[in-house]
C-alpha cells in the first residue's frame, strides 16, 4: 500500500519534438507495484527510459487502483510521460535524482501529481482546474507556470518560473517553501497562503486575489513593485512581511489580524476606496498615508508615522498604540471610540480629533490648530449595553 501522496486519475505531459534522427520508443511500465525505474525488466520494451542522442522515450505508467511506486534514483530525461490510476514517482534512499522534461507539463483536471525529486521543465507547466500538484524538491520551469488548480509547496522546496510568467488563478499553499518568478510578472487572481517566501525577482507582483500569511511568517520578497487590488493579510498569530523596492499604493484591502501583523518595508499609501482593517493586530510601515475616500478602521497597533490627508478619516474603535508621529491635516479627522489611543511620537493636528467615549494620550506632545470634539460613547447606557450583548450573542450563536 502506498502511504505517500499519489497521482489520481490522469496526468499528461506534452512535449516538443526531439531530434529528427532519434528513434522514439513508446515505453510502458510492466513492473511490480514497488520497484526501480532503472530496472529494464520493468519496461516494455526492456529499455530503461532515458533519452540519448539516438533514442528518446514516451513513457506510460498505469497504476490501477492498487497503485505503483516507481523509484527514480538517477538523473533522467524523457520526452513524454502519461500516468493513469495511482502512480507515484519518488527518490529512493535520499539519492540525488532528476526528471527533465523537454517540453510542457500539463496536469489535467482530476489528476493529482506528486513530484518528490528535482524536476526541470524546458517549456511550461499548467496545472488545470480541479487538478492538484505537490512538490517536495526543486521544480524549475523555463517558461510559464499557469495554475488554475491547487499547488502545494513543501518545506525546503523551490518552485520557480525561470523566464516566464507565474499566473495563479487557483490556490498555492506554501508550507515552508519558496514560490516565484525570476524574470516574469507574478499575476495572482487566486489565493496564496502559508509560510515561506513568494517573490518576483525582476518584475512586479500584481495581486487581484488574496495573499495570506498562515501558520507562520510569509515573506513577499525580491519584489521591485507590488500592486494590490485584492487582499493582503495575516491569519491570526501569523505575519505577512512585504519587501518591495518601491513604495506600495494600496487599492484593495489589508487585513491585520490578532497575534501577528502586516509589515511593509517601505511607505504605504491607502488610496481612495481602499480599506485597512485593523483587527487587533499590528500594521507597520515607514509612513502610512490615509487618502481622502479611503477606509481605515479597527484597533490594535500602528508602527510608523501616520498621516491623514485633507478630507481623510481614520476610525479607531478600541485601545490602540501608535509608535511614531501623527499628522492630521486640515479637514482631516482622527476618530477615537471606546478606548485609549497612545501616540509615542509628536502629534500635529490642524484638523479634528473626535473622541466618542475614547481618549488620546499624545506622549510626544500635541501642536497645531486642532478641533477637539468630545462626545459620549455610542454605548453610554445600560440599554445600549444590553443591545450590544444581545447582538453579540446572536452573532455567536
Amino acid at each position: 500500500m502506498i502511504k505517500r501522496i499519489s497521482i489520481l486519475a490522469a496526468v499528461v505531459l506534452v512535449f516538443s519534438a526531439c531530434e529528427l534522427q532519434a528513434e522514439v520508443i513508446n515505453s510502458k511500465w510492466v513492473g511490480p507495484g514497488d520497484s526501480a525505474w532503472a530496472e529494464p525488466s520493468n519496461w516494455s520494451p526492456s529499455y530503461v527510459p532515458c533519452n540519448s542522442s539516438f533514442r528518446t522515450f514516451a513513457v506510460r505508467i498505469e497504476g490501477g487502483s492498487s497503485g505503483v511506486l516507481v523509484w527514480l534514483s538517477q538523473n533522467c530525461t524523457i520526452d513524454e510521460l502519461t500516468t493513469y490510476g495511482v502512480v507515484q514517482i519518488t527518490n529512493y534512499h535520499l539519492q540525488v535524482n532528476q526528471l527533465e522534461i523537454n517540453g510542457n507539463l500539463i496536469n489535467n483536471t482530476g489528476a493529482n501529481l506528486s513530484l518528490f525529486g528535482h524536476t526541470y521543465i524546458s517549456l511550461n507547466l499548467r496545472n488545470e482546474t480541479g487538478a492538484e500538484m505537490l512538490a517536495q524538491d526543486h521544480v524549475l520551469i523555463n517558461g510559464d507556470l499557469d495554475n488554475a488548480g491547487v499547488i502545494t509547496v513543501l518545506p525546503i522546496t523551490w518552485i520557480s518560473a525561470l523566464h516566464g510568467l507565474l499566473l495563479n488563478k487557483g490556490q498555492i499553499n506554501i508550507w515552508g517553501g519558496v514560490c516565484g518568478s525570476d524574470h516574469g510578472i507574478f499575476d495572482n487572481t487566486g489565493t496564496i497562503q502559508g509560510y515561506g517566501t513568494v517573490y518576483s525577482a525582476s518584475q512586479s507582483i500584481l495581486n487581484n486575489g488574496a495573499i495570506y500569511a498562515f501558520g507562520g511568517s510569509l515573506t513577499v520578497g525580491g519584489v521591485p513593485l507590488l500592486t494590490n487590488n485584492g487582499i493582503l493579510g495575516n491569519k491570526p498569530s501569523s505575519a505577512l512581511h512585504i519587501k518591495p523596492v518601491e513604495d506600495v499604493n494600496n487599492n484593495g484591502t489589508i487585513e491585520v489580524n490578532v497575534g501577528g501583523g502586516v509589515v511593509f518595508d517601505c511607505n504605504l499609501v491607502n488610496e481612495p476606496n481602499a480599506v485597512i482593517k485593523l483587527l487587533n493586530g499590528t500594521i507597520t510601515a515607514t509612513t502610512i498615508t490615509q487618502a481622502a475616500g479611503a477606509s481605515f478602521v479597527g484597533f490594535g497597533g500602528i508602527t510608523g508615522n501616520l498621516i491623514i490627508e485633507s478630507d481623510g478619516i481614520i476610525k479607531l474603535t478600541g485601545p490602540t498604540n501608535i509608535v511614531g508621529d501623527v499628522t492630521i491635516k486640515e479637514n482631516a479627522e482622527l476618530e477615537i471610540s471606546d478606548g485609549q489611543v497612545i501616540v509615542t511620537g509628536h502629534t500635529v493636528c490642524n484638523g479634528t480629533i473626535h473622541l466618542k467615549g475614547g481618549r488620546i494620550v499624545p506622549q510626544g506632545g500635541l501642536s497645531g490648530d486642532c478641533n477637539i470634539i468630545s462626545d459620549p460613547s455610542d454605548y453610554n447606557s445600560m440599554e445600549d449595553f444590553a443591545f450590544l450583548a444581545e447582538t453579540w450573542l446572536w452573532q455567536i450563536n
